[in-house]
């Protein structure tokens, strides 16, 4: 079915016809099923070694799996360029990879998680990470090639809630599991849930690769060249630094106003749920409502309006569980207008020639600038104390909103233009596109 131009995407055209609804499935399912073994290994691992006496000096190893991750650009032109079309170009990649993935987790039930094993529980974690970084990759450009344009802002909202929802039954769920059940058991039902959920994008048919595919070849050298790149890259670091200097500490400030380790997670964990689904909600009807310059341009004002409660708390001698937790909500809710805006314009950003290396790139970007938030954080928190850190970091986060709606239309104009040169559609001389031909009777229109 054809989507109108006048009649924006919503919530309910999700299901309007069975194509669609299988065709989100299908991206939410790859996505949410990376996420259920990675975030239980993620948290409660360091927990799990901590509690067995590691010392805390000893923490830079559990950093080593994420290393696959990080330099995943360098094999995503690859992943890229290369698979069976009979198969599926994406396909090709990640049905193999899901598989080893959930292998490898699967090997590590036969390893008790004590001091004893940790170098051999890592070794195989980083092999694990190596084979889902691949599958990643392939699952980004899969992502971007199945989320049209006109559906940037539901998909965003969708794929932030679906990732929520993931870490949400991983931390709460999975652990639960693990407390009850033990090690090996956790490890087989998240294995069983990474196969699951990656069972609707294997058994559907994976259309034809974008126009541009067959027209440029892909390369991390030529994505470092493209003038759009020169915008969009920085934008990702600088969002990323910036917006995370509010979650990165806001759990060791609840800690420091009184609250143990169990209770802030109890805090966590609903709050980050409920509020992605009502902030992400709401950001896809702006969004669709009022465009996204005004929804960015909005977003710093929301942001603001999530840092005074936070201040506000602080100075209370005994914030109750209900006051923390409305404010958490509320700290979770309202960022969602960047977080979301930003995801969705990312979509379109990255080029269909090469949707793997230009989506996992931005990712890589985005992960240097939250990693880069904790320690600039700390070191703000410990000079600054906690009122002038939110603050501060309040309004340099509500800085980059006016700097991402200031750039929003050079970078949509530049990646039109791109779009345009990719697609065999843009005139050398002039610089301007040229319009197709009407589609001839033999031949479908787009």
């Amino acid at each position: 079915m054809a989507s109108h131009p006048t009649q924006p995407f919503r919530a309910k055209d999700l299901i309007r016809d069975r194509a669609t609804a299988l065709r989100f499935i299908a991206v939410l399912g790859l996505q949410m099923g990376q996420i259920f073994p990675a975030a239980f290994i993620g948290l409660f691992l360091p927990v799990i070694f901590r509690q067995q006496g590691l010392a805390l000096d000893m923490y830079w190893i559990f950093t080593l799996p994420a290393i696959p991750t990080w330099i995943r650009p360098l094999w995503a032109p690859l992943v890229d360029r290369t698979g069976s079309r009979s198969i599926g170009m994406r396909k090709t990649w990640f049905i193999p990879c899901t598989v080893f993935g959930a292998l490898a987790y699967l090997s590590l039930t036969f390893w008790a998680p004590d001091l004893d094993n940790l170098a051999i529980i890592i070794t195989i974690l980083v092999i694990k990470t190596t084979f889902m970084t691949t599958q990643d990759i392939a699952i980004d450009g899969y992502m971007v090639e199945n989320i049209r344009d006109e559906e940037r802002a539901v998909g965003a909202a969708v794929l932030d809630i679906g990732r929520n929802t993931a870490r949400f039954i991983a931390w709460a769920g999975i652990a639960w599991i693990y407390t009850e059940f033990g090690w090996s058991t956790a490890l087989v039902v998240a294995s069983a849930l990474l196969i699951i959920f990656s069972t609707p994008g294997v058994i559907r048919r994976e259309p034809p690769r974008p126009t541009q595919f067959e027209h440029q070849r892909p390369s991390l050298a030529r994505l470092l060249k493209r003038r759009d790149s020169r915008y969009i890259y920085p934008l990702c670091f600088m969002i990323a630094l910036l917006g995370a200097l509010l979650p990165s500490l806001y759990p060791t400030y609840l800690v420091d106003l009184g609250f143990s380790l169990g209770e802030v997670a109890a805090i966590a964990a609903p709050a980050t749920l409920i509020g992605t689904v009502i902030g992400a909600s709401a950001t896809s009807w702006f969004l669709g409502r009022f465009g996204y310059k005004t929804t960015i341009l909005t977003a710093s004002f929301m942001i603001m309006a999530a840092v005074i409660p936070i201040v506000w708390m602080g100075s209370l001698e005994d914030p109750t569980f209900v006051i923390v937790f409305a404010v958490t909500l509320n700290a979770i809710a309202l960022p969602s207008f960047l977080d979301v805006s930003f995801q969705a314009a990312r979509l379109k950003w990255a080029s269909k020639s090469q949707a793997a290396t230009d989506y996992t790139s931005q990712i890589v970007m985005m992960t240097a600038g939250s990693g880069l938030a904790v320690a600039v954080g700390g070191v703000m928190a410990e000079h600054l104390g906690w009122f002038y850190y939110f603050l501060i970091s309040g309004t340099l986060i509500s800085v980059a909103c006016f700097v991402l709606y200031r750039l929003f239309d050079t970078v949509e104009g530049l990646v039109e233009i791109r779009d345009a040169d990719e697609a065999g559609e843009l005139d050398a001389q002039t610089g301007t596109t040229t319009l197709q031909p009407a589609a001839s009777p033999g031949r479908s229109a787009s």
